[in-house]
């Protein structure tokens, strides 16, 4: 048995989402899943690609183009220009994976050699140090500060910076901070990379929910091509289970990214590309995408300002991006005289203690790494009716 891979134990939010599945009575604040779903272009081209007759049928029954059916390839390729404003060539700039995970595995492989260094934002997404490990590379944290709203600081990634460091993860909007980089900090985090021969992966998952600052991919900003964008469309168009996602990156990378996504993969479901390739050149949806981030804003305030009336907790302002609250919980711990226990951390005793005593789950902090310890990651993407729901609840402890 692969030692490193029995030592991994599950990440915290799915072990909590497959216990609220047996236990439909919990409010579940714990998995980043929007109330909306996919565009109704995208429904509609899957039903039209089942009744299509068998001979026309029969191509989408076979295996797509390892590197993407070039009508999705040209779709995220046109979505940069149209939104990023740079020119992408689709046949040798994109790779389309199964979600963006498949795009990450894809991107640290291609880049890295087994022994080289990645530095990971602290705390930052938590399957980036599973990912990094189990193909043989060295993490190393970049920790980030409350007091800066968790900004991913230029001046602390170069004291991290060595000889053995190939790769920088940037997450803008970040999981589970809501920080984002302004175009002028992607810049300069580029500049610093490339001086260094380091690529930056640059996860822009939730890049249509920046509320405060316009979002900019670090392949639009970096001249270098050192920069590679890692995106799906799980958050943008709410659909998590369709598992459709990408990387944009210079054709050197994108030509390695693509052998290991073959030789993993093969390809990802054929109808499924078609699907969203015409969602992604859909107007309207474009535009609901636009509505579904103004009502998670207004949402995620509302949601903020019930919470602050719950004591003990310390509650941020609406993040920059995203629809996370990472709340401090190291008062609410304190007043209540919740004990650690079997648990690791505060935040997991916050965690354990909302989930079992007040049916609410949240991720503990400390899930993102050592510098979430005492914090939680709270959900807004529900409907308000369940968030206020779950504020009463948390309430009542």
């Amino acid at each position: 048995m692969n030692q490193m891979l029995c030592e991994l134990v599950p990440h915290s939010s799915k072990r909590i989402s497959d216990y609220v599945a047996a236990y439909p009575d919990i409010i579940d604040l714990s998995v980043g899943a929007p109330s909306f779903g996919p565009p109704r272009s995208f429904r509609q081209a899957l039903v039209a690609l089942t009744r299509q007759t068998s001979e026309t049928a029969a191509r989408h029954d076979q295996y797509a183009h390892s590197r993407g059916t070039p009508e999705l390839r040209a779709a995220v390729a046109q979505l940069y220009t149209r939104e990023q404003g740079c020119v992408i060539d689709p046949d040798t700039q994109v790779l389309i994976t199964n979600g963006a995970a498949g795009a990450l595995w894809a991107s640290v492989l291609a880049v890295t050699e087994p022994g080289d260094e990645v530095l990971l934002p602290d705390p930052g997404y938590m399957i980036y140090p599973p990912v990094v490990q189990l193909l043989g590379r060295r993490v190393v944290r970049v920790p980030t500060e409350p007091a800066s709203g968790f900004r991913l600081d230029v001046e602390q990634v170069e004291r991290h910076l060595s000889k053995r460091c190939r790769l920088l993860v940037v997450n803008s909007p970040a999981n589970p901070t809501g920080a984002t980089c302004d175009a002028e900090q992607l810049r300069q985090l580029c500049e610093l990379a490339a001086a260094e021969r380091v690529h930056v992966i640059h996860d822009e998952v939730l890049d249509r929910f920046s509320y405060r600052t316009a979002h900019r991919s670090a392949v639009a900003v970096d001249p270098h091509g050192m920069g590679i964008a890692v995106n799906s469309l799980s958050k943008r168009f709410g659909m998590t289970g369709w598992r459709v996602g990408w990387l944009v990156a210079d054709e050197h990378v994108v030509t390695q990214a693509a052998k290991a996504h073959a030789f993993f993969a093969l390809a990802v479901g054929h109808a499924v590309q078609l699907a969203a390739a015409a969602a992604l050149t859909d107007d309207l949806a474009d535009a609901d995408v636009t509505r579904h981030a103004l009502e998670l804003r207004h949402r995620g305030t509302r949601f903020l300002d019930r919470l602050r009336q719950v004591p003990g907790l310390v509650v941020p302002d609406l993040p920059d991006g995203g629809f996370y609250a990472f709340v401090d919980v190291r008062p609410f711990a304190h007043l209540r005289a919740l004990s650690t226990g079997f648990a690791a951390s505060v935040s997991e005793a916050v965690a354990e203690h909302l989930l079992h005593e007040r049916r609410v789950a949240v991720v503990p902090g400390i899930a993102f790494g050592a510098g979430g310890e005492g914090f939680v990651r709270m959900s807004f993407a529900g409907s308000d009716e369940r968030l206020e729901r779950a504020v009463e609840q948390i309430a009542a402890g």
